[in-house]
């Protein structure tokens, strides 16, 4: 598989590449929500950067921790997508935080049809 040291969210190559993604992930900017952080109810908007089959890069004004479990919701093509994504990375950023995660709860209707987008 190629690496693709793209970044979408600084809109370059990276210098150093050490991207070890699996799954290619196309730029995604779009605001969703997030509704639930730990199982604890909440009404978060963050701005997405890049998505894949296995999961979601987003800027966010909240801090998440790394294992924290998100509920969100998301729109790809018109269609909202609930899911479950638990926090891999959280990096500081210029007005907030990079956070990057896997997807744990999606529906296979929906891994099909990103399957389908990204693959």
């Amino acid at each position: 598989m190629k690496n693709d040291s793209y970044s979408h969210l600084m809109n370059r190559k990276q210098i150093i590449k050490k991207d070890k993604r699996v799954n290619k992930r196309i730029k995604y900017d779009a605001n969703f929500k997030i509704t639930g952080v730990n199982y604890t109810k909440c009404n978060y908007q963050v701005f997405a950067v890049d998505v894949s089959i296995s999961g979601i890069g987003f800027l966010s004004e909240v801090e998440f921790k790394k294992n924290d479990l998100l509920e969100l919701i998301f729109k790809y093509n018109s269609i909202s997508i609930p899911s479950t994504v638990r926090v891999t990375h959280a990096n500081l950023y210029d007005r907030g935080y990079f956070i990057g995660g896997n997807f744990i709860a999606l529906e296979n209707t929906y891994r099909e049809m990103l399957k389908q987008e990204l693959l």
